[in-house]
């Protein structure tokens, strides 16, 4: 199983990037999973308590059931795909049940942060993107898809998500094998050719 890494700034394309893979490729072949899945579980925190948390950070993430899951699948195994809810910052109780295939796709801000999932990757891909174009998309999608505020998400970007980003994101584009920017249409045909034939 060939393991591909797309990661970026919040904003610069990623699941753009994944549906027009996803879309060239047989279903047969391809599996996509998002690091949003794998945000931890924190039942034990008020809810007031789980809407401080910064889930910008590589500490909001459960690493080690996304590289058991990884180990899972090439060893041919199915695994459990936790559902996460923005609303509530909690795991759902049900999941998704995935089966193994050709190529796995992961995508997300902070994949490439830590150094051992870093080694999973046969290929790692960072889109990059200018910040007020990644701001705008971001406002879209969280008014659109979370049912977020506008002024706190432009608040929560120039308050947290800049100086995330500048921490996390933009040191790990040095381990990735290619760099697109994402700031005016990309034709991936090339691309998705390459990941194909891998």
């Amino acid at each position: 199983m060939h393991v591909i890494a797309i990661t970026g700034g919040t904003g610069s394309g990623k699941t753009t990037l994944v549906q027009s893979i996803v879309s060239k490729m047989a279903k047969k072949e391809i599996l996509c999973l998002s690091s949003d899945s794998y945000y931890k579980d924190n039942p034990e925190l008020s809810f007031l308590e789980r809407e401080k948390i910064n889930y910008d950070e590589p500490n909001a993430i459960d690493f080690n059931l996304l590289q058991q899951h990884i180990n899972d699948l090439k060893l041919g195994k199915s695994i459990k795909v936790p559902k996460y809810c923005f609303k509530t910052h909690l795991r759902k109780r049900e999941y998704v049940l995935v089966s193994p295939k050709k190529t796995l796709l992961i995508e997300g801000i902070l994949i490439l942060s830590n150094s051992e999932l870093r080694k999973e990757f046969n290929l790692k891909i960072f889109l990059d993107c200018d910040r007020d174009l990644r701001l705008k998309r971001r406002v879209k999608r969280d008014v659109n898809q979370r049912g977020r505020n506008e002024k706190d998400i432009i608040h929560l970007f120039s308050k947290r998500l800049d100086s995330m980003h500048k921490k996390y994101v933009i040191p790990v584009k040095k381990y990735c094998d290619i760099i697109i920017n994402t700031e005016e249409q990309v034709n991936y045909e090339k691309l998705i050719k390459k990941i194909k034939i891998l």
